[in-house]
């Protein structure tokens, strides 16, 4: 299987999504933006390949129950477009516990305020 492949794809995103984590902590608060960019283009990059492969799905759906806020948020947020009934409750979890998610809160509201305004019938209780 070649390093393009969705598994080689899958592991990258699942250890991007650790560094992520570990850069962040709980609240999502970084001391290296520009480390924290460099995550997140890479994880975008391998977020593409993941998201078009039903094992790829799985593995992010897998995510959401990870103990890492920074994890969840994330995997919640790929997966809003095709599981909105499983990525939904991760994000309003996290959206409404500001003193414990701190950054990771308010990026898990943008998610779902974005995504909501995509939607023709936008859920009444978000």
């Amino acid at each position: 299987m070649s390093d393009g492949a969705p598994s080689g794809a899958i592991e990258r995103y699942r250890q991007t999504l650790t560094e992520m984590a570990d850069l962040g902590g709980d609240q999502g608060f970084v001391s290296s933006t520009r480390r924290w960019d460099r995550l997140v283009a890479r994880l975008r990059e391998d977020e593409t390949v993941v998201c078009a492969s039903a094992e790829g799905r799985e593995a992010v759906a897998a995510l959401l129950a990870d103990p890492r806020p920074t994890v969840r948020l994330w995997a919640a947020t790929a997966a809003l477009s095709w599981d909105e009934e499983q990525a939904r409750p991760v994000l309003v979890e996290v959206r409404e516990d500001p003193t414990r998610y701190g950054l990771n809160s308010i990026n898990a509201k943008h998610a779902l305020l974005t995504f909501d305004a995509g939607r023709p019938d936008p859920p009444a209780h978000s």
